[in-house]
C-alpha cells in the first residue's frame, strides 16, 4: 500500500514538474506566428484584422474613460449643490455686515470709543470694536473663499462636461473606424475563395498577439523606459558629451554610445539596436519568434514641464503594422522622454534633432 502511495506521489510530482516547465517555457512555442510564410496579400489582411482588434481595445478603453468621466460630473454636481447650501448661508450672513456698514449700523461702535472718558473706557471700547470688526471680517472672508471655491467647481464641471464631449466624438470615430475595416476584411474573405484558412490565421493572429505580442511589446517598452529614467545619471559620467559656450549646452549622443548604455542598463535591451537617421529615430529588434520595429521622431515640450518627448510614427510587430491607437497607448503608459531638469538645474531643451548617427539636443540657462 505503501508502495502505491509513493508511486502516486511520484507521478503527481513528475506531472507538476513537466506542467512547470512546460509554462516556463516560451510563450511563442505555444502560440506559433501565423505570419510565417504567408503571402503579401494574406499579410495585409492579418495587419486589418490586428488593427480591428486593436481598434476594438481602443473603444473598450475610451468607454471607460467616459463612464469615469460621467461619473466624476455626478460628483462635482453633489458636491456643488451642496456648496450652494453653504453658499446660500454665508452670504445671508455676509449681506447683514456689508448693511450694518452702509446703512450706519455702526455708528453706536464709533460713538463709544469717541465719548469714552478714561483710558479703560477707551480702550474697552477699542476691544469692542476690533473684536466686532474681526468677526466681520471673518464673515466677509469665508463667504468670499467660498465663493470662488463653488466658482472653480463650475469650471472643473464644465471642463468635464466638454472632456465627455470630447470623448464621446472619439468614441463615436473609432467605431466608424473598426465597422469600416471589418467590412472591408469581410469582402476580402469573402472573395478569397478560401474563407476558412483566412479565418483561421486572423484567429491565430489575433491570439498570438493578444497572448504573446501586446506583452513582450510591453515588456520591451516597459525596460527601455525605466532605462531613459536613468539616462541623466549615465550623461553625467560622461561630461565629453556636453559642450557649454556662453550660457549655451550642447549634447551630443551617437546611435553606438545610446546602445552601450541600454544594453548595460538591462538584458532585453541587447535583442535591439537604435540607430539615427536623418529627423528619425528606429529601433529594431527580434528575440527569435518576436521581431519588433519602431520608428518616431522627438519633439522639445515645455508644458507641464521641459522635456524631450518620444512619438512613435510606426510600429511593426512581426512585418504587421500595428495602428495608431497602439502607438498612442504606448506612449501613454511609457514615458521615453528625457527631462533636462534632471541632469542640470536651471536648464532648459531649447530644440533636438536627429542627424545621422547622432541625436543632438541644445540646451539653455533659464528656469
Amino acid at each position: 500500500m505503501k508502495r502505491r502511495i509513493r508511486a502516486v506521489v511520484r507521478s503527481l510530482a513528475l506531472l507538476l514538474l513537466l506542467l512547470a516547465l512546460s509554462r516556463a517555457g516560451s510563450l511563442a512555442t505555444v502560440y506559433a506566428d501565423p505570419t510565417v510564410g504567408v503571402d503579401e496579400e494574406t499579410r495585409q489582411l492579418l495587419e486589418k484584422s490586428l488593427s480591428v482588434v486593436e481598434i476594438d481595445r481602443e473603444i473598450e478603453r475610451i468607454a471607460g474613460l467616459r463612464t469615469a468621466t460621467q461619473a466624476e460630473i455626478g460628483k462635482a454636481e453633489q458636491r456643488l449643490a451642496e456648496q450652494e447650501i453653504a453658499v446660500a448661508a454665508q452670504r445671508e450672513k455676509a449681506g447683514r455686515v456689508l448693511r450694518s456698514y452702509y446703512m450706519g449700523d455702526q455708528n453706536v461702535l464709533w460713538s463709544a470709543l469717541l465719548n469714552a472718558k478714561s483710558l479703560s473706557d477707551l480702550l474697552n471700547a477699542w476691544e469692542m470694536m476690533d473684536m466686532i470688526f474681526s468677526s466681520d471680517q471673518q464673515i466677509l472672508d469665508q463667504y468670499t473663499d467660498q465663493y470662488q471655491e463653488i466658482k472653480k467647481g463650475y469650471e472643473t464641471l464644465q471642463r468635464n462636461k466638454q472632456d465627455l464631449e470630447q470623448v464621446e466624438s472619439n468614441l463615436r470615430a473609432q467605431r466608424e473606424r473598426v465597422v469600416a475595416l471589418q467590412q472591408e476584411l469581410d469582402q476580402a474573405i469573402a472573395a478569397s475563395g478560401d474563407a476558412n484558412r483566412l479565418k483561421r490565421l486572423m484567429d491565430e493572429m489575433q491570439s498570438y498577439w493578444q497572448n504573446v505580442g501586446l506583452y513582450e511589446v510591453r515588456r520591451q517598452f516597459d525596460a527601455l523606459s525605466k532605462a531613459m529614467n536613468n539616462l541623466p545619471e549615465w550623461i553625467e559620467q560622461h561630461p565629453e558629451m556636453l559642450k557649454t559656450s556662453g550660457l549655451k549646452t550642447t549634447l551630443t549622443i551617437t546611435d553606438a554610445q545610446l546602445n552601450d548604455y541600454l544594453r548595460g542598463q538591462d538584458e532585453q535591451m541587447k535583442q535591439f539596436a537604435i540607430a539615427f537617421e536623418p529627423n528619425v529615430m528606429k529601433l529594431e529588434g527580434s528575440n527569435g519568434s518576436i521581431e519588433v520595429a519602431i520608428e518616431g521622431h522627438y519633439t522639445v515640450e515645455n508644458e507641464p514641464e521641459n522635456a524631450i518627448l518620444f512619438h512613435i510614427d510606426k510600429l511593426v510587430f512581426n512585418g504587421l503594422e500595428l495602428p495608431d491607437t497602439t502607438r498612442a497607448d504606448l506612449e501613454r503608459e511609457f514615458d521615453l522622454g528625457f527631462y533636462p531638469q534632471q541632469l542640470i538645474q536651471f536648464v532648459k531643451a531649447d530644440s533636438v534633432s536627429v542627424e545621422q548617427g547622432k541625436l543632438i539636443v541644445r540646451l539653455r540657462i533659464g528656469k
